[in-house]
């Protein structure tokens, strides 16, 4: 393939210029062994000498001249290549910011806009769960993400915010209650292995209570699924939830909060990111401010 041959064009182009195989070697930086030896191997490829060696330096052949109409046009060519590969690394491409669904949902969409002001970026926002948002900064397939959780998987944590979960009903609650209290409700609960329902377990088995004890009627897959599942039920039910996701249900009494008595229920949210550039340092600067 002609491609293997293109650095041997150049140096083509380049002993021309200088009408000199030695200043050929020192415009290219390489020996002038290798010069030669590079014209040499462009020579056999086209089967014709290129270069007459003359006492006051080299001079085209017949078919080195005509071969140069051909080498200028690479060098055209070359030219273009080399502007169109400057515009692709200045291009503005988005800054991908990845988040789980209960943070990327309710507590980015404010931050997002200042985000834009700080990079001078467009910004893109991917939801998806924790372990498959670890997955994408890992490989770069986003800049950094806002997760729920952390692993020991070598990437980069900041704190961000504590994000508060928070018994929710229907129905009026108590302002507080007895973690026991709530066998006596029927409950909807989050998928086994979504965060939510990691942290809740983990935080209940702390206190010796198995969440195989309370009266789970139904799953679901999101917060926002849970949120209105909870809502449109016929009878009193209840779940836990992040405040931030039921805040406004809160405000226009659509659905009513308690907290368990003893227990805190807050849970570190953290952005991570792989390496840090401008960007990231600006963001990261910004919500430690």
């Amino acid at each position: 393939m002609v491609i293997k041959y293109l650095d041997k064009i150049y140096t083509f182009l380049v002993i021309n210029r200088e009408s000199s195989f030695s200043k050929a070697s020192k415009a290219l930086g390489i020996s002038q062994p290798a010069v030669t030896q590079q014209i040499r191997i462009l020579e056999d490829y086209l089967g014709v000498s290129l270069f007459e060696r003359k006492k006051n330096g080299v001079i085209l052949t017949k078919e080195g001249q005509t071969f140069l109409i051909y080498a200028k046009e690479f060098e055209k060519f070359l030219s273009g290549f080399e502007k169109k590969l400057e515009e692709f690394r200045n291009a503005d491409t988005p800054f991908l910011i990845g988040a789980s669904p209960t943070v990327g949902n309710y507590n980015l969409p404010e931050c997002i806009k200042y985000f834009k002001s700080l990079i001078n970026r467009e910004i893109n926002l991917v939801i998806k769960n924790n372990d498959a948002l670890f997955e994408d900064v890992e490989k770069k397939a986003v800049d950094m993400a806002f997760v729920t959780k952390k692993k020991n998987n070598g990437l980069n944590y900041v704190e961000w915010i504590d994000d508060e979960l928070v018994v929710f009903s229907n129905k009026p609650l108590p302002p507080s209650i007895e973690l026991e209290d709530l066998k006596n409700y029927k409950m909807i609960c989050r998928e086994p292995d979504s965060s939510t329902r990691e942290f809740i377990k983990k935080a209940f088995e702390e206190f010796e209570f198995a969440c195989d004890t309370l009266n789970v009627i139904s799953v679901v897959h999101n917060s926002t699924a849970l949120k209105y599942t909870v809502m449109s039920s016929s009878e009193q039910v209840v779940s836990i939830i992040s405040k931030m996701v039921i805040k406004d249900e809160l405000r226009d009494k659509k659905l009513f909060m308690s907290k368990i008595k003893g227990m805190n229920l807050k849970r570190k949210t953290y952005i991570v990111y792989k390496d840090k550039n401008k960007d990231i340092e600006a963001i990261l600067n910004f919500v430690k401010s």
